[in-house]
């Protein structure tokens, strides 16, 4: 008798631990599909970023030239809501942020992503100032072709 009132006292165990261990084991498996889709939206921000830095730098560019540029990006890539795009253009330099969200495989934590890029404002350089040419310095290719 003290063996059947032994395993009736252990019948719910089974289901008890299976709710306690599943949730663990579920979130263990999806960590690594989130932090993927973390990096993935990161690479695509900064790819964002990159793409309005070269829309923006060109002498005629402006700012809305930037964000265009990254939000054509980002639409056409995916994998970010809630983008926002920052482009700051000086005489000298542009500036891109690109912030945005990864998607959200696990509640409760904010997979946040931030992308950074900046670049010169590309500019005329007359040809006798460019790689420091000296004036009445001529380069010949008379020798090549050998003939």
């Amino acid at each position: 008798m003290g063996v059947k009132r032994r395993r009736r006292a252990e019948e719910g165990l089974t289901s008890t631990e299976l709710a306690v261990v599943m949730p663990v084991l579920i979130a263990l498996v999806l960590v690594p599909f989130q932090i993927a889709l973390w990096w993935h939206a990161h690479q695509v921000a900064d790819a964002a970023a990159r793409e309005a830095v070269d829309a923006a730098q060109v002498v005629t560019a402006t700012e809305d030239d930037g964000i265009r540029a990254a939000e054509w990006f980002l639409d056409a890539v995916g994998n970010i809501t809630e983008a926002e795009v920052t482009v700051t253009r000086t005489t000298e330099t542009v500036t891109v942020e690109v912030t945005g969200r990864a998607p959200r495989l696990l509640p409760g934590f904010d997979w946040q992503v931030i992308a950074r890029a900046a670049g010169p404002i590309e500019r005329f350089i007359p040809e006798d100032e460019r790689f420091g040419i000296t004036e009445g310095l001529i380069v010949s290719n008379s020798g090549a072709g050998g003939g």
